[in-house]
């Protein structure tokens, strides 16, 4: 069965610009031009297009998604290097949990130094922001 673009967006919710770009980055198979020169889709694209959404809710990268296509190409290989791509994901990912949590805690320093009842060009958060060493 074959769909127009629109469709395709609905059916995977993403934007139709999405799905173009995904085109565009070869992250997809390409789409076949009708008599018309609409782009009319398959379940092939369906199943790429909800891949991709799924690797993208988990924040993986355009590369990081390339190279797990890279992987799809044969499927009777071992996962190892598929292991490995989320393996370097999450550690990524743990990493950045890391640099959130001292932000946090940096914000929270912040709020906790400011007294409401000064005025802006006394606030200690602004002072501090401010300052060479915050």
């Amino acid at each position: 069965m074959e769909i127009t673009i629109g469709q395709l967006a609905k059916k995977v919710k993403l934007t139709t610009d999405t799905i173009r770009f995904y085109e565009q980055k070869k992250l997809m198979t390409p789409a076949k031009r009708g008599e018309n020169q609409y782009r009319y889709y398959s379940d092939i694209q369906v199943k790429e297009l909800i891949f991709i959404r799924h690797c993208r809710d988990l924040g993986m990268s355009l590369h990081e998604i390339e190279l797990l296509n890279q992987q799809l190409k044969d499927p009777q290989q071992s996962c190892q290097e598929v292991d490995h791509i989320i393996d370097e994901h999450l550690n990524h990912i743990e990493h950045k949990i890391t640099r959130l949590m001292a932000f946090q805690t940096q914000l929270q320093q912040l709020k906790n130094s400011c007294q409401s009842n000064q005025t802006v060009e006394n606030c200690q958060i602004v002072q501090t922001l401010q300052s060479n060493t915050p």
